[in-house]
């Protein structure tokens, strides 16, 4: 990765500037190449912590077996290439209402991607409380079919005091019509020792009576700091 990110003295908006370049390389046992990632990206940092920035990326894919990757579609094996063009605006975390807005279109494979993302997302309701909503689609077009998927995914978080806090996430997608669920308390008893008591549900959402339950787990879990 190679970044520059210069600070400008004559602009009072910006608080700087940033140039980014990285790239991904992976072979398999063999020494061929799995995964090939060429990415750049300039961004726009405000005062008032906002950004903005706009990414292009070339990538290579090899799949080794066919792949599911959507609804009754299935990509046979082979190596493919594709490029894929974004622009996105973060709300800095100082807003009522923050979180990150991303648009992306490019390649998919042997296809066409299109995707509308809002994540990070964070609405302060009292000092309190906050919710984190957040929502996913992605519209593709293969050799071998179309199909679009939906991610919609909600957090709330309440800080009951500083060292204790409780938290869920639920969470919905439209490729495997699933609804999960996992809720948090988390409560740090001595410094450095914690209790974390975690529920895990998840349900299908095409069940004949809704919602049929998957899997469920109750995981407790303590650790304590040991100072010699």
């Amino acid at each position: 990765q190679a970044r520059f990110s210069p600070r400008p003295r004559s602009i009072r908006s910006v608080r700087r500037f940033s140039w980014t370049n990285q790239g991904t390389y992976i072979e398999n046992l063999q020494g061929r190449p799995e995964t090939r990632i060429a990415d750049t990206e300039f961004a726009v940092e405000l005062q008032n912590s906002d950004r903005f920035a706009v990414g292009y990326s070339h990538e290579y894919e090899l799949l080794p077996r066919p792949f599911r990757v959507g609804p009754a579609v299935t990509l046979p094996v082979g190596g493919y290439h594709f490029d894929n063009g974004r622009i996105g605006y973060t709300f800095g975390q100082q807003r009522k209402l923050a979180g990150n807005v991303l648009a992306e279109y490019g390649s998919f494979y042997n296809g066409h991607r299109a995707a509308l993302s809002a994540s990070r997302g964070r609405l302060s309701i009292t000092p309190r409380l906050a919710v984190e909503p957040g929502i996913s689609i992605n519209a593709v077009k293969l050799v071998e079919g179309s199909f679009t998927s939906t991610l919609v995914t909600s957090r709330g978080t309440y800080t009951v005091t500083p060292f204790m806090f409780v938290s869920a996430l639920m969470q919905y997608n439209s490729g495997t019509h699933t609804m999960s669920t996992n809720a948090r308390l988390r409560w740090e008893y001595k410094p450095g020792s914690e209790l974390f008591v975690v529920y895990n549900d998840e349900r299908d959402t095409l069940a004949p009576r809704f919602p049929g339950l998957l899997n469920r787990a109750l995981i407790v879990k303590v650790n304590r700091l040991l100072r010699f």
